[in-house]
């Protein structure tokens, strides 16, 4: 798997795009400062997203779409995930603080499961848009699986989403106006580079 074709190709859909995107994380941040239509249009703009990545025409109507159709199912999706990052932080905060010496080893664990966490989780929401049968179990099971087949791709991904978040904080407007859009679609456009190269997804469009 190569990581960075899919960095290259998350730039060119961001860019062919630029309007759009702007828009849809403008829409992404006030939905999650209102907080309860955050999941929604989270899941919406995933949608937008995944037909970029899947090299279909994208407009806003899509990300409407999305958020309407998946209110309780997208919450469900985000708040297993948030439940899940809250016990392993809590894990690696309580046996940080302890003194005993074995509990530096437990730590580490949980450090690693953390990262783990991160690497699958990056694949929810794309693969809530890209899987035929939409059954949450079987997206928490196929994103931690393609995270574990395929750990370094999946970890570059992941170093290349985070690194987007730093540099829009950075640059301070850029955070407003095209993060949201920008790791949305460096996850799915991760997700279906990978599919790709496993014969699971449609192969890029001829002149792609």
């Amino acid at each position: 798997m190569k990581a960075f074709p899919a960095m290259w190709r998350t730039f060119k859909v961001l860019y062919d795009e630029l309007f759009l995107w702007v828009w849809l994380s403008v829409l992404w941040w006030v939905g999650t400062v209102l907080v309860l239509p955050a999941a929604p249009v989270a899941a919406g703009l995933h949608a937008a997203a995944n037909r970029s990545a899947n090299y279909k025409r994208v407009d806003a109507d899509f990300f409407w779409d999305g958020a309407k159709q998946s209110i309780w199912r997208s919450w469900l999706l985000v708040g297993a995930n948030l439940i899940l990052l809250t016990a392993v932080v809590m894990n690696i905060a309580f046996y940080g603080n302890s003194l005993a010496s074995w509990a530096r080893f437990i730590t580490i664990l949980w450090l690693w499961v953390i990262v783990l966490v991160m690497m699958g989780g990056q694949y929810l929401l794309p693969l809530f848009w890209q899987q035929d049968d939409p059954s949450l179990r079987l997206i928490f099971r196929n994103a931690f699986i393609l995270a574990l087949r395929h750990p370094l791709y999946t970890f570059l991904m992941l170093l290349f989403q985070i690194a987007l978040v730093v540099i829009s904080f950075a640059t301070v407007l850029p955070i407003f106006l095209l993060m949201p859009a920008a790791v949305a679609v460096a996850a799915n456009v991760g997700l279906v580079s990978m599919l790709q190269e496993m014969g699971l997804a449609d192969p890029p469009p001829p002149g792609a």
